[in-house]
Order: structure tokens, then sequence, then C-alpha cells
């Protein structure tokens, strides 16, 4: 490390060594090519060194670099080396030239390299300004909950922040919690405020990204302060390393702390059980609580979400750990779960912190888990899972999981006749992540609420089918004319929970719709209050975008639905189609359907005509039972949805099942296609016969084991992600396949199809753990090979899973021998499921999980008054009980720079042109006098004339007199020459030689010049004029 000694010292260093190596190239310049002499280069040089000894006066500290800033210093240096080589090479180049040309050339060289050397260095313009930008960091992290009246304590004090705002002044918001955002960009008071509230994951503080996207808000053209509103408690991020870059940025850092009551609490800390554990064995687990104070506390212990053990503990002030043992399950991924809640409320006023929970991977046979609408319905798949040794579960719509959490503790899900309505889109994505990001096994049966028919088209679980619901490509349907009527009454501006309203689902629901359908399909919405507005009209479905956002743009109107102006207008559009289907989807709120009155005659007169009419209530209100009997009028269908947010899948069934092509029933037999594990061994020649099934589309990379009528896909398999999946498109119960279920074939097909997509058995060389603490996944992987040493050299990935969607890669970075490790952020609670992946045998290695649950904000810890003080005092803010005034406090001036290096690179360049310019053009001779005399500007004022003394006159007198004889003098005798008149037109030639004048008294004497030769081809003849003309031009010195 370099001495601070010898780090002071190189300014000063720098700049001697400059100056003895500038005083050498003076003195060698001086002896060698006159320089001292060339008052232009001399100063060029001076100039073009002076750059470089600014950079180092401002290195040393003895000026501030604010009004002129070099952004590129190693480019000052460029600069005196360069002008110093150009000065010296002008001085051996110009001595040809005459003055006035050689100070242009020599002045205009310089020029242009010292423009062009200061352009390379950057040099920038300081100009200060008095402006002041406020930016306001506003903690909303879910621990601000324990501060009494925070949201409103945090409005006041921004009322007075803005009180004491100049007209030139900003201020602005930032919000910050598990991340950052701008709610409010810097504006003038003039400005009104943003109404908006950003919406942020507040289960995280971190205040060095609040800081940090505050540094990002502030203008060029503004000196700013940041004023940052919190309790300090800080969980993620790096506040010091943000208070660094502020620093960097000469930004000053207030804080204006908020202080969280102080309420009595008992919380769980933790929950810690082993990673991996064998059937039956006895499992430690260990519960770590803190308390305020000694408590009693009622304990509850969930194993799957199923309530297994109970009782009652004490627990100690501070930090306890209590110790129980439990017996591991059967094998599989299971998940513990842990509440405590305090026998006494008093000693407990923070219920959200009083959870944990654990996952242990039990070793053992694969699990399978059968989910069929129709209860016992799906006895004979569970049967044949057991029968070959899966530990296999069957259940209802009730035991589907709520979370991708639930899904991971099985290796193979087997899905049938649960439509996609009566699934939250939570679950519906979390089969998809079950599939693609743990390498879970999905196995979808067909059946009236399945596949396309169930409303699955357009979903997660058809991107990782190896079969398409989409019904546009089935080329044997009929054409489908479909009219939807939407309600956008004032009730649909209703919020649908999270960010969406009513109205923002029902037009999503009806543009997947219209996506399901194909060119030969007509289709119009119309959105309907008191009147009916048509988005779409009656047309072909050609171009699906555009319908798409029409449709999505239309916003709610006012009063209640008229359902029969409605079914009227729906009606009248439909009867002028002339296709074989046509259908009528009426959406409608259930307690605001006006005008049911005489709706009953319209349908059953549709009905008549061949107009089919299925209907949606939005929620359960007094309209619905007659909105039910319509659709049984319409001979169409009908859906109650409590849940906004399941209206897509409803509208995408309904389209489906409207087109009457999805169901194909009809008695076949099986044939047998690619060769594939599961149907190894198996004599389909044998088997009985089918009696229907659901035409899907197969995708291009799947394998069509088995196939059904023209082709049609029965079994299909293919992988998705880092799991497989598998279509079996008819069904193995009473309906279609009542005879497969006595065919002994049948039960090896599941087994052996189970297998095929089930997920890889864990690798037991890899210990696999993770937890959720402080707001951050931890993830750890132990590795010992067979000889049981630790192996050190593996890839390994960790794939994350969360709620809605969430997915991230982690490469499990060595921290030891056979010890890899990884730390990921989290912003919201939830479950989330690690799968570690082999990168160079490309094969899952283990399965575990963690779950962040959603008090861990909300433990009273009380705030950090000495980090906010910390990082005030570490960027010269101060620590402020409020922002009253804060405007009149100003700072030192801050500067905004003007870069230079445009302009000086175009003047640089001008002048290398005039410098060339000057060196190659040379001036006829007499354009200066040429010049004045065309210019009236340049021409010189005729003299008055003055009275002349008796002196003078004689002297004027004598000069005439000479004048006269001169005049009278007959010149020598010249030949006109006649081939060239115009030379004699031509003015005679000035000399650069004064003349000097002939004496009166003697003869005027013809010059040199003008003699004839004595010698050569002309003598005894006069020269002509011309002749003359060209001896001069040839004795003419060239320069």
């Amino acid at each position: 490390m370099i001495p601070t000694e010898v780090v002071r010292a190189l300014p000063w260093v720098s700049i001697a060594a400059g100056a003895l190596a500038f005083a050498l190239y003076l003195r060698t310049a001086f002896r060698s090519v006159a320089l001292h002499k060339r008052i232009v280069l001399l100063i060029g040089a001076v100039l073009g060194v002076l750059p470089a000894l600014y950079v180092g006066i401002v290195w040393s500290g003895l000026l501030a670099d604010r009004y002129l800033r070099v952004a590129r210093p190693w480019g000052a240096l460029v600069c005196a080396v360069s002008v110093c080589f150009v000065a010296w090479r002008l001085a051996t180049l110009s001595a040809r030239f005459q003055t006035a040309r050689k100070t242009a050339v020599e002045a205009l060289g310089v020029a242009a390299t010292l423009l062009a050397g200061l352009a390379i260095a950057g040099l920038d313009l300081g100009k200060p300004l008095d402006r002041l930008t406020i930016i306001v960091v506003v903690d909303r992290s879910r621990s601000i909950d324990l501060v009494s009246s925070a949201d409103e304590r945090i409005r006041s004090e921004l009322r007075l922040a803005e009180q004491s705002m100049r007209d030139d002044d900003r201020i602005g918001t930032v919000v910050f919690a598990a991340n950052a955002a701008t709610e409010d960009p810097p504006h003038p008071k003039s400005d009104l405020a943003a109404p908006q509230k950003i919406e942020l994951g507040r289960d995280g503080t971190d205040l060095g990204g609040g800081i940090r996207r505050a540094l990002a808000e502030v203008p060029a053209d503004s000196a700013a302060r940041i004023v940052v509103i919190s309790d300090g408690v800080s969980n993620r991020g790096d506040p010091i390393a943000a208070a660094a870059a502020a620093v960097a940025a000469e930004v000053p850092v207030d804080t204006i702390p908020l202080d969280q009551r102080v309420v009595p609490d008992v919380r769980v800390v933790s929950l810690r059980m082993p990673g991996r554990a064998n059937s039956g064995e006895i499992l430690d687990m260990r519960l770590v609580t803190a308390s305020s104070a000694p408590a009693e506390i009622n304990l509850r212990i969930k194993r799957d979400g199923k309530l297994f053990k109970e009782g009652t503990a004490k627990v100690e002030a501070g930090e306890d750990v209590l110790r129980l043992k439990e017996k591991a399950p059967g094998p599989g991924l299971h998940r513990y779960d842990v509440e405590i809640t305090a026998k006494d409320p008093a000693l407990d006023q923070a219920a959200e912190d009083n959870s944990g929970s654990t996952f242990v991977r039990v070793r053992g046979p694969a699990t399978a888990l059968v989910l069929e609408g129709s209860p016992g319905k799906g006895a004979f798949i569970t049967k044949a899972l057991l029968d070959a040794e899966f530990s296999a579960t069957s259940g209802a719509l009730g035991s589907v999981p709520g979370d991708l959490g639930g899904l991971a503790l099985y290796d193979v899900v087997f899905l049938s006749d649960i439509a996609a309505s009566d699934l939250s889109p939570s679950q519906i994505e979390a089969f998809g992540s079950y599939v693609r990001d743990l390498g879970g096994g999905l196995v979808l049966m067909g059946g009236d609420k399945s596949m396309g028919p169930g409303g699955y088209a357009r979903t997660p679980i058809e991107e990782v089918s190896p079969v398409s619901f989409d019904i546009k490509q089935e080329r044997r349907r009929a054409s489908l004319a479909e009219a939807i009527m939407i309600d956008y009454s004032g009730s649909m501006a209703a919020s649908a929970g999270g960010k969406y309203i009513k109205l923002d689902l029902a037009n999503e629901a009806s543009a997947r719709s219209a996506s399901l359908l194909g060119p030969g399909d007509r289709l119009a919405v119309a959105h309907v209050d008191t009147s009916v507005a048509w988005t779409v009209p009656m047309a072909p479905v050609t171009d699906v975008d555009k319908i798409g956002k029409a449709i999505r743009a239309v916003k709610p109107g006012g009063g209640g639905i008229y359902t029969d102006l409605a079914l009227r207008a729906g009606y009248a559009a439909l009867e002028k189609e002339t296709v074989n289907l046509k259908h009528l989807l009426l959406f409608a709120d259930g307690s605001d359907a006006e005008q049911l009155p005489g709706c009953r005659a319209l349908v059953s007169d549709a009905k008549r005509r061949g107009i089919t009419t299925s209907v949606v209530a939005l929620g359960r209100g007094s309209d619905v039972p007659e909105l039910e009997v319509l659709s049984k009028l319409g001979d169409g269908r009908f859906y109650l949805i409590e849940d906004a947010n399941r209206l897509p899948a409803v509208f995408t069934q309904e389209t489906i099942l409207a087109a009457k092509s999805s169901i194909h029933e009809i008695d076949f037999r099986v044939r047998l296609g690619s060769a594939g594990p599961p149907t190894r061994g198996i004599d389909f020649a044998a088997a009985p016969i089918l009696r229907g099934y659901v035409v899907t589309v197969p995708k291009t990379r799947s394998t069509i084991l088995l196939s059904g009528p023209e082709g049609d896909p029965i079994l299909a398999t293919w992988s998705a992600g880092m799991g497989r999946s598998a279509a079996f498109t008819s069904d193995l119960k009473d309906r279609w396949g009542v005879q497969w279920t006595t065919w002994p074939g049948a039960s090896s097909l599941v087994a052996q199809l189970a297998r095929d997509v089930s997920r890889l058995a864990d690798d037991p060389h890899v210990r696999l753990e993770s937890d959720a603490i402080g707001g951050e996944l931890h993830v750890r992987a132990e590795v010992i090979g067979d000889d049981g040493r630790a192996q050190s050299f593996r890839r390994l990935t960790a794939h994350v899973a969360g709620p809605d969607g969430f997915a991230r890669d982690l490469p499990l970075e060595p921290i030891g021998a056979g010890s890899y490790a990884a730390t990921l952020p989290l912003s919201r609670p939830g479950t989330f499921v690690v799968t570690a992946r082999d990168e160079l045998k490309n094969e899952n290695v283990g399965t575990t999980g963690a779950v962040l649950t959603a008090g861990e904000e909300l433990r009273p810890t009380g705030s950090d008054r000495a980090l906010l003080a910390r990082v005030s005092n570490m960027t010269g803010g101060k620590v402020r009980d409020t922002m009253a005034g804060i405007f009149r406090d100003r700072m030192q001036l801050r500067f905004s720079y003007r870069p230079l290096s445009g302009w000086l690179a175009a003047f640089s360049a001008l002048a290398l042109l005039f410098g060339v310019a000057a060196r190659r053009i040379s001036l006829p001779t007499g354009w200066a006098q040429r010049v004045r005399a065309l210019v009236p500007v340049f021409r010189r004022k005729k003299r008055e004339p003055t009275l002349v003394g008796p002196d003078a006159s004689e002297t004027v007198a004598t000069l005439a007199k000479a004048k006269e004889r001169v005049r009278t003098a007959e010149p020598p005798a010249l030949r006109q020459p006649l081939a060239a008149p115009a030379a004699a037109a031509r003015p005679i030639q000035t000399f650069a030689r004064p003349l000097t004048a002939v004496p009166p008294q003697q003869e005027a004497e013809a010059p040199a010049s003008l003699r004839a030769p004595t010698s050569g081809p002309t003598s005894g003849r006069q020269l002509t004029a011309a002749e003359i003309l060209l001896q001069r031009r040839k004795g003419r010195p060239q320069g």
C-alpha cells in the first residue's frame, strides 16, 4: 500500500517534473530553432502547457475546479506535448514565408493544435446555481405501521417544506420498501403533486436503494438535498455505500427519524429442522422465539397444511429455544408450519410475526397427487399408482394446492375434470411453474371440464401441455358467430383486488375469447349501460390484436345495464348472420341488472331462431336467479363468479363450448404412434374401445404415443422447462374409458406414464437447505462424493420459484470444501421452492423450500436512530425534527457544467483549414489596393488642402518643375508589338525597391532592364515590350 505522505507529494512532484521538462524544452528550442525570436510560437507553447499546470494545481488542492473543469486530465498532458511539438516544427518549416504570411501560418497552426488538445482534455465551463431541489425519501415498509400516525406526519412535513420554496426551487418524492420508486418527480411549487401512489412490496426495507433512487432524480441544473423520513430499520441493501455515493455526488442527506411505538411482543424467530430425512426417522425440531417478557404460549404445528400437534409452553424474555421431537412422515417434500399465541394478549400486541415455516425432504418412493373434479371418479388412477408403489393421494377441488409450495410436495400430479374457472389465477400459474421451474410431472386427463372445454386455453397450463387447446386450428368445426354484451355501468369501476377494476378483467376476458376464434368466425363486442356502444361491430376475426386493443381501451360508463336493450341489440346483430352456430354471451352485475321484465320472451324467441344464450353474473346479488333462468331458456350455460379475476377463464371456456367442436364422442380404438417408455410392453391391439375424447392439436416438439380418429392425439408427452408433462385426451372413468378400467393394460399405462413424467429423485450426494431470514433467501448445498470426500468443483445452479410467477436462477458459489451458497433478496412474503441443478450433468440434484412470513417487517425492534445519524454525518447533512424552512437552508453553490469540447473541436477544424490555406494559397500582387478600390468602406478619404508656409511653397515649386521635365522628356524608342495589343493595356508593374529621383540637369537614362542586350540572337535590334516583360519574369526571384 502506498504511504499517505507519498500520495500527498505526488501533485507537487508532478508539477516540478513538468516545469523542469518545459524548461529543458525551451532551452533546446531557443538554441536549435531560435524559438525566442518567434513570439507567436513561444506564446503558443506557453499556452499549451497551461492546462496541465491547471490540473496539477487542482490536484494539489490549491485551487478548486468549480468554474473550469478538465474532464479528462490525461488530455491536458496530450495538449501540452502536442502544442510544443507543433511549435517546434512550425519554427523550422515557416522560414521561407514572408513576414505576414509566416505569422498567420504559425498562429493558425498553434491555435488548431491547442484547441484540439483542449477538446481532448474535455474542458467544461462551470456556472453557479442558486436553484435548490429537495428529494424527500419516504419509508413505506411494513415496519412503519408501528409508527403512530406516520402517513399524516409525512403529509404534514411535505406541506411545511413547500411553504419555504422559491419560484425556481423544486421538490420531489421517492418511496422505498423492499425496492424503491419515484412517486412524484421534482416539480416547482406552482405544479400540483402527482396524484398516484406507488404500490411496493412492503416486506423489506432497502434504505440504500431509496437514497440511490433519489440521487438518480437530482437534476443537473440545480443544487440538491435529500431528506430521508424513516424509522431507520434497514434489513437489505447497503445504506452506507449509498451514502458514499451521495458524498461523491456532493448531495447532503438529511434524516427525520420516525420512532416506533414500544409494544410488548412474542414472536417466532425461526423454525429449524433437518433438510433431509428417511421415512420414520426421529426429527429434531427447534423453535427459536423472542419475547419482551416471560410468557406462556399456545403452540400449533401443521404438516402439509394439516394440524397434527398442539400444546402449551413457556418462553423466557429475550431469545429462547423450544426443542420438539417429530417422527418423519412418508416420502416426499413436506412443509411444516408453526404458530404461537400468548395466553395473555397484553404480552403480544404484534400477532403478525407469530409464525414460521420450513421444509423437510423425506426419502422414499415417488409421490403422486390425483385431482378429480367428481369425488371418487379418480379411484382407478389412484389404485394403479398405489399398485406401482407410488405414494399416491387423491382429492377433489378442495384438495388443489393453493400455491407452488403445496404442489412441490409431489413428484407427479394428475388433473382431471376441474374447470379453470374453479381455480384462482395463482393456482393455475402454480401448475405451470411446478412443471417449468421445479421439474415436476403433470398429466392432464380429458373430460367435460378439462383442457379446452375447461377453459385452459391461453393459460400457463396450456403452455406446459404437449397439446394445444386452440379451437381455431380445428378444421372440422362449423363457423361461429358470437356477440358478447358487456356490462360497463358504474358498478364495473369497483376494484377487483390488486391494480385492476372489474371492467378491466371483463375486457381482458373478451379479448382472450377473440384470440380463440379464427378467420372463419365472426365476432361482435358491445359495452352496455343505459345504451349500447358497439366496440367491435360484427365482422370476421382477422386482426386479433386490433380487436383486443379496442376492447381493452373501454372505460366504465354510468347507471346500470339495461338487460333488454343489450339482448335486442345482440340478437339483431346475430339475426343477419348465415353461419350455423350463433351464440350470445351476456355479462352483467348480479345486483345491478335492470329492465329484466320481458327478457324471457326475447331469449325464448331467439332460441327458436337458432341463437343460444349464456349468462355470466358477477357477484351474488338480487338479480342472479333471473339471470340464471335466462341462460336455461337460451339453452346456454350460467356462470356465477364471485372473484372477478376468474372472468378470463370463464369467457375462454364459454367460447370453446359455444363452438361445439372441442369434444368428439365416437367409439374408436387407439392406434400406436411413436414408441416410448409409457407404452412399452403393452398390447394395444387388445385394448377395448374408447367412446370419446377432447379434440386438441399436437405441438411441434411433442411425442404422439397414441392417436385416435383422423390422427387426433390421444396420448402425447413432451419436456417443458425442467419437467415433463403428458395429455391423455380421453378419460379413465365411467364416461369414455369405462371399458379401459377393466383392462390390465390401462393400469400399466398409468404407472409407466407416471414414472416417465415424474420428477427425478434427489441426488443422495447433495444436501440442499434454504431459509428466509431478514428479507433474504439463503441457499446452501453440501456435496459429498462416493468416497465420503467433499467435492468442490461442481457447477450448481439454484432455481428459485415463488408466488405470482416469481422465478430466479442463482449460481451457487463455493464457500468451502464441498460447500456452496447463494443469497437472494425477497420483496414479498410467500413460499419459495428451490431446485438445485448440476450444470455439467444437466440434471436436478435436490429440492427444498423456504417461507418468508408477512410479519418479518413487523417485528418491533425499535427505530435505528444511530444509522440515520451516521448517514447524515457522513454526507454533511443534518438530523432534523421537521422540514419547516428547509428551502431557506441553502448550501454552498452548486455548479452546472457545459462541455466545450464540441465548440473547441469545431474551431480547431476551422483554424486548421485556414492554416492550410495560408500555406498553400498566395494572394495576387496589389490585392489590398483592389479591395480598397472595390469596397467603399476601405477607400481612403481625400485629404482637404492645407495652407503651406513660405518654405513649403518653394519645395512644392521645385517638385513641380522636376515633374514637368520628366513629362516632357522623350522616352526611348520602343516598337509596339502587333501580335499582342492587349499587353500595352496591362498596368505597369510597381517595384518593391524604391526608385531614386533623377537630377533635373541630367538627361533621363533608360534603366538597364530596358536596354537592348549587346549579344544574343536579338542583338542589333531593340526588344519589344513583350520580350522585356518575359525577361523580367525569368529574372524575378521565386518564393
